[in-house]
């Protein structure tokens, strides 16, 4: 999406969320985890002032690549993003978002380790076999899939209900988007669900309807 149609987009994004009864109608699960701001009420608006292009051009020079389009675009008009429902809690501003493998958190090293060991499986682990896989050809998908996506990845999300967003920027660069995927512990098959950061955000607004519903 242009600057444009992400600011309409997320005005009614937000008219969305903020509509929303979170201790009624719908409950965050993690207690605690996610709260809309009195300033977003007040503003009617659950993003921020647009990240500069100065910060722009330095996450790119910090992770080595130009931001896809959509999600550069996004900055563009917020510096991040506050609730998107109730499993992620935001969407990190520009100059927070970073390769899984460079960041700290406890959960991020679980995950990049988990990648890792899915990519390359310890030989003091034994794997079971997948069924009805002679030639090997579902096991490598989902070692691609689950370990060597995942562990090259960029987090541009907290850690929400046991939920965090990434981004594969694929095996080499270049100027497309990159696909989206939403890493759960309650739901790991459904990683990789969208081309772009921003059908993953529509992806996203669609399932708080439904959930609502």
């Amino acid at each position: 999406m242009t600057a444009l149609e992400w600011r309409e987009f997320l005005k009614e994004y937000s008219e969305e969320v903020l509509a929303i009864d979170w201790g009624g109608t719908l409950r965050v699960h993690a207690a605690g985890g996610a709260a809309i701001s009195d300033e977003a009420r007040q503003r009617g608006w659950m993003g921020f002032g647009p990240a500069s292009g100065a910060a722009i051009a330095a996450a790119e020079n910090r992770l080595g690549r130009r931001l896809p389009p959509s999600l550069r675009a996004f900055y563009e008009v917020t510096n991040g993003w506050g609730m998107t429902g109730p499993f992620i809690f935001d969407v990190l501003p520009v100059e927070e978002i970073g390769w899984l493998k460079d960041r700290t958190g406890d959960l991020d090293g679980l995950l990049y380790r988990m990648a890792c060991d899915i990519e390359n499986p310890p030989r003091d682990k034994p794997r079971r076999p997948w069924r009805d896989d002679p030639d090997g050809a579902r096991e490598r998908a989902g070692r691609l899939e689950r370990g060597t996506r995942v562990r090259r990845s960029v987090v541009i999300s907290s850690w929400g209900d046991a939920t965090v967003w990434i981004l594969d920027p694929g095996e080499r660069d270049h100027d497309g988007e990159w696909a989206g995927g939403r890493w759960a512990s309650w739901d790991p098959g459904s990683l990789w669900v969208a081309e772009s950061f921003a059908e993953l955000i529509r992806l996203e607004r669609a399932s708080l309807g439904e959930l609502r519903g």
